[in-house]
């Protein structure tokens, strides 16, 4: 059988060859998939060739059935070469969301600006040295001093208040029900679009160290609010960007003291995700922010008493929630609106937590009990679900069954007011558990 002529409207090979052999790339992939089932191997999306018909390269296995399939289709043998699959693949572009901490900040605001950038097959959760080095560098100073503002990109008071609010609104409705979708895609129009006059109106100035504070306390914010919502690479890149500009921004404390926090609460991701190492080394980073206000020092050790917690360090749980306990009673007059959520029923909160990861369940009660009972179900529903939900586990893994139903019996009845995936996710794992 000899090649057909190839057709100008395709705009590869592969596309005029699927377009000679009247097939579609859904059923190109289907036929794959059979041969890949042979091989108990799981099938490809239906959706996948679509980026070979735009030129990108398919993994070789994947290139070895598409050439097999092809071949039988054709009634001649089809080669890479038939299709351009001969040529070296090319290198996907770099971008600087994938390694914030060692980007240009002027480029990764302008990046961050364009829009959509998180999308999640293309960012992995950093561990190890890459995941601490955005926040050691902190403790480096900035990179260059920061470019002088361009022409015209004035800041105003207006816009700067206006963006200080919309911090404020948008941790005011996380707090209570979670992470919705809604809020989530509008918090990161606010941080994208605040990237926009970050990257315009660098320079000195009291405006721009109000502005910069903003923009790290918003970085904390949708860090953390990504992490709620359990995606938790774009989480990461959130708090490494912040950490990123915080590092140019030497000569203001507040936002020093902003970065802090947002370092305390990527730690508390990471020791939510296991990476103990990665969450002590973030914490010590954090507690180095020069002169911290008493309360900022109490959020940093209520993340301690968690992070020892998870890494079975009863003495560490003992040592910081005594540490936190006495700065959250001490409060020195300069604490930072963002830290005035923390109370000593919410350091009993990581208390009975961390007991409960030390698998010391009854010493875990007490604390989970108090919290249970001071936080409301109408003004913090994910708080309470949160609390109870920890109790739930606490008294399954001290033998009573009975009372875990009870508990996410209540949990459940809080479900429908709750957007947190992160606790929602929670839930439904306990739930297993419970009824095994």
């Amino acid at each position: 059988m000899e090649p057909a002529e190839v057709s100008s409207s395709p705009t590869t090979v592969l596309a005029a060859l699927l377009q000679q052999l009247e097939v579609r790339p859904e059923q190109l992939i289907a036929r794959i998939n059979e041969r890949r089932a042979r091989r108990g191997c799981n099938p490809l999306s239906l959706k996948a060739a679509y980026p070979w018909l735009r030129g990108a390269h398919p993994q070789p296995d994947n290139a070895t059935d598409a050439l097999a399939v092809l071949t039988v289709k054709a009634g001649r043998c089809i080669t890479a070469a038939d299709v351009g699959w001969d040529l070296p693949r090319q290198r996907t572009r770099n971008r600087h969301i994938d390694a914030p901490g060692d980007a240009p900040l002027e480029a990764l605001l302008h990046e961050i600006g364009q829009g959509d950038i998180m999308d999640r097959r293309n960012l992995l959760m950093l561990t190890g040295a890459a995941a601490t080095a955005p926040a050691l560098a902190l403790l480096l100073g900035p990179i260059a001093e920061a470019a002088a503002a361009p022409a015209g990109a004035r800041l105003s008071e207006g816009l700067v208040t206006t963006i200080e609010s919309a911090v404020r609104d948008l941790r005011n409705m996380d707090d209570s029900a979670g992470s919705s979708a809604g809020d989530l895609t509008w918090g990161t129009g606010i941080w994208q679009s605040t990237s926009r006059v970050m990257a315009q109106a660098r320079g000195q100035g009291p405006l721009v160290d109000r502005l910069q504070t903003a923009y790290v306390e918003l970085s904390e914010q949708v860090g953390w609010m990504l992490f709620d919502a359990r995606q938790h690479p774009q989480a990461q890149r959130v708090y490494h960007t912040g950490m990123r500009l915080a590092r140019e921004s030497t000569t203001s404390l507040t936002t020093q003291h902003a970065a802090a926090n947002l370092v305390a609460s990527a730690a508390y991701q990471a020791a939510w995700l296991g990476h103990h190492n990665d969450a002590a080394q973030l914490l010590d980073i954090a507690s180095r922010a020069p002169d911290l206000p008493s309360a900022v020092t109490a959020v940093i050790n209520d993340r301690r008493v968690y992070a020892a917690g998870r890494r079975q360090d009863p003495e560490a749980v003992l040592r910081f929630r005594d540490e936190a306990l006495a700065q959250v009673g001490d409060p020195d007059g300069r604490t930072p609106w963002w830290a005035t959520w923390l109370t000593p029923e919410s350091v009993d909160a990581a208390t009975g937590r961390a007991w409960l990861a030390c698998d010391q369940p009854s010493r875990a009660v007490p604390f989970l009990t108090r919290r249970v009972e001071a936080v409301s179900a109408v003004d913090y529903p994910r708080d309470r679900l949160l609390a109870v939900l920890d109790l739930a586990d606490t008294v399954h893994k001290g033998g009573d069954t009975e009372h875990a139903r009870d508990l996410l019996g209540q949990a459940e009845d809080l479900l429908g007011r709750v957007s947190s995936q992160r606790v929602v996710h929670r839930y439904e794992s306990l739930s297993v558990a419970v009824a095994a």
